[in-house]
């Protein structure tokens, strides 16, 4: 049975210090019982019904492992939580992981579920287009998080100097947008969860980050050396469950949108639920035999270093270990691949 465990983290903040909780906490997360695995995820939003299907079905149980599923408001969150060994894998942006193992975490990208990135730049009425953005405020979570970074890989590749944009920290993905709603920045970076909206709300969308920077990855999955070490077949299992949910997802959309719309507690019809479905389906956007996204991971990691996040760019090969995917995949069957950056 998958257990929701939802407060488990929740005095962890992002005050924890990555080098500080890379070196911390105790060995208790890598001693429990090796077919339960503590699963860290963002608040699930209109792609739910790919990310969640997994829990939904309980195909877990099927791959002999036990998943506990914490959610988490944002990267400030999900990387200490890592980190200090409160979950054992995270769903999460390569980037934060990128930061954090250069100063010393052992972090190993095992998989992915949505390496598609789904983002996109909401402005108000009065933005037209990305070259409007110089001189604005723009809504994000953390500076190095991935609504910042992706917001500025765009503003890059939009020739608009980053420094000229003010960002300012609005919470999670639905207070950005409805920060640009009520006014109080004048631009956000979110999801594509919005669009269906934004044309109600008087709000433009500037650009989705899949036509402008389409080397940028959203999701892997992220865990440390000594939970691999402790629990490799329950992460397997994990890999193979949530495979098997998007793959379950994406061939049932009738379930897999009546799951988002639970989850979100709007009407099954609700545009947002229809488009974003659609967009996912349609785009590329899913991992359906869990590929990690090397190549796009290695994209970040030279922009950080363009973006003055980080002064050389960190070796990523180290930090990939694909042996688990392989093996979850040897068990369900391997299908072709419709992740829009392999075929660049």
């Amino acid at each position: 049975m998958i257990r929701f465990r939802l407060a488990a983290v929740v005095a962890v903040t992002a005050s924890l210090a990555l080098g500080v909780a890379a070196c911390g906490g105790d060995d208790s997360a890598a001693s429990e019982d090796g077919a339960t695995i503590t699963y860290g995820i963002y608040e699930p939003g209109a792609d739910s019904g790919y990310l969640l299907m997994g829990q939904e079905k309980n195909f877990f149980a099927k791959h002999g492992v036990t998943v506990k599923v914490v959610q988490l408001k944002s990267a400030a969150q999900a990387f200490p939580a890592l980190l200090a060994k409160q979950v054992d894998v995270i769903q999460g942006n390569p980037s934060e992981a990128l930061l954090a193992s250069q100063k010393g975490a052992k972090l190993k990208f095992v998989g992915s579920t949505m390496p598609g990135q789904n983002y996109a730049i909401y402005g108000k009425s009065d933005l037209a287009s990305m070259s409007a953005l110089s001189g604005a405020t723009l809504a994000i979570s953390t500076p190095t998080g991935l609504p910042a970074v992706v917001a500025k890989a765009m503003m890059l590749q939009s020739s608009v100097d980053p420094s000229s944009v003010k960002l300012v920290n609005s919470g999670g993905s639905s207070d950005r947008y409805k920060a640009v709603v009520s006014g109080q920045v004048q631009a956000a970076s979110a999801p594509l969860d919005y669009t269906a909206q934004a044309a109600k709300d008087g709000v433009n969308l500037l650009a989705r980050a899949k036509d402008v920077v389409p080397d940028f990855p959203r999701y892997a999955l992220i865990t440390r050396d000594d939970v691999l070490q402790a629990k490799g077949d329950a992460v397997t299992g994990l890999i193979a469950g949530l495979v098997e949910g998007i793959r379950y997802a994406d061939g049932h959309p009738d379930e897999a949108k009546a799951l988002a719309a639970k989850t979100l507690k709007v009407a099954a019809n609700d545009p947002m639920i229809s488009e974003t479905y659609k967009e996912f389906h349609d785009g590329g956007y899913l991992a359906m035999n869990g590929e990690i996204p090397v190549k796009q991971i290695k994209y970040l990691a030279d922009l950080q270093v363009k973006l003055g996040i980080a002064t050389t760019a960190i070796p990523v090969d180290p930090l990939v270990d694909d042996s688990y995917r392989q093996k979850a995949v040897g068990q369900l069957g391997e299908v072709p691949s419709n992740y829009y950056g392999d075929s660049r």
